[in-house]
């Protein structure tokens, strides 16, 4: 075995070494307990719900499933999980058989505006133009305004609602999942296209929430 000489910070397998003022430190690495929230279940029950699906599928299937995957430079299992993934998210039905390929036209989706008018906030979505395939909404709970990145904090919280002259309104759906974020946060919202279980790269914008508009204009 190798023995590293001198001291050092850093980890090793699960232990975690400091080069303190005190001298070298070593403690085992901490491990957090798992916590079975609603949204950790949901996404075993996909997971679940995906893999059932395809220890069902037939022989025939599974050879259909090979090539299109061949196509897309991928091994069947990932692929199948890949399309299906997205569509038990949706809650929408699995495929069994291999869809075709979808090209997406451009999220025509376009920037949140978030108003404060009597004491209500507003969440919206710019969308110019009506969308070709299904959109969904992720969000994220609203921080900070120094933070410019929620990373992979978002989840589902809606399918994109029909325009109202070039407006989706995503207050009620956003506040059921986060609460009402207050005056001076940040919010970060995601969309993204669905089609026959393929979907384009996820399409972010985020705006903070302002004061009431009586107070902007005093």
């Amino acid at each position: 075995m190798k023995i590293r000489k001198g001291r050092f910070s850093g980890t090793i397998g699960q232990e975690v070494y400091v080069d303190s003022k005190h001298g070298q430190v070593v403690r085992s690495r901490s491990r957090r307990t798992w916590r079975a929230t609603d949204g950790r279940l949901a996404v075993q029950h996909n997971i679940i719900k995906v893999v059932n699906a395809w220890r069902n599928i037939t022989r025939k299937q599974h050879e259909a499933w090979t090539v299109a995957a061949l196509k897309e430079g991928m091994t069947p299992y990932p692929f199948f999980s890949k399309i299906n993934g997205a569509q038990v998210a949706a809650q929408l039905p699995l495929f069994r058989d291999p869809p075709k390929r979808e090209k997406l036209k451009p999220n025509p989706v376009g920037e949140l505006e978030i108003l404060n008018q009597g004491k209500a906030i507003t969440l919206r979505l710019s969308v110019p133009d009506a969308p070709a395939a299904r959109i969904y909404v992720l969000g994220s709970r609203w921080c900070s305004r120094g933070i410019w990145t929620r990373g992979n904090r978002f989840a589902i919280i809606c399918e994109l609602p029909k325009a109202v002259r070039g407006w989706c309104d995503i207050t009620d759906d956003y506040v059921k999942a986060f609460g009402v974020p207050p005056v001076g946060s940040r919010v970060f919202i995601r969309t993204r296209q669905l089609l026959n279980g393929w979907q384009d790269e996820f399409k972010e914008t985020c705006a903070d929430v302002p004061p009431p508009a009586d107070k902007q204009r005093s």
